[in-house]
């Protein structure tokens, strides 16, 4: 029970992190204003390199929003998948932004047929379907 209430502690402490550095940078030109040096020492807190960095704040930050809709959808909690897969997370999130299936996922978002769906045309289908089978991952 300790150990599950450090985890959450240190999980929350990661995503609290994360959520205010990216509050900090709503726009591409505040995060080019700070240089290169700047720039690879916050991708490196974030345990991504400088370019990786760069490129997700590149991708809007409503750039993947359908992909944790689609978690939501799925009864995957996109909270826990992101700090305990923070990796796995970012590529996902590349991945979605990067769809070109985004109209289709949201119309079955929409209209809640996204569960029946998504297979068909989500980049993330496996990784999705692997995801829902975690009890530690699941929401009601």
């Amino acid at each position: 029970m300790a150990m599950n209430e450090a985890s959450g502690s240190f999980a929350a402490r990661l995503s609290h992190l994360y959520g205010n550095i990216r509050n900090c940078f709503q726009t591409l030109s505040e995060l080019d204003e700070l240089g290169p040096e700047l720039q690879s020492e916050i991708a490196a807190d974030l345990g991504i390199d400088r370019h990786r960095l760069l490129e997700l704040n590149r991708l809007a930050a409503n750039g993947a929003e359908e992909m944790e809709r689609l978690m939501q959808a799925l009864h995957i909690d996109p909270v826990e998948v992101r700090l305990l897969s923070p990796n796995q997370f970012r590529e996902m999130q590349s991945n979605c932004s990067h769809c070109a299936s985004k109209e289709q996922c949201r119309h079955d978002l929409g209209m809640h047929q996204a569960p029946e769906n998504f297979a068909t045309y989500c980049v993330n289908a496996s990784e999705m379907n692997a995801l829902r089978v975690q009890p530690d991952l699941l929401v009601d």
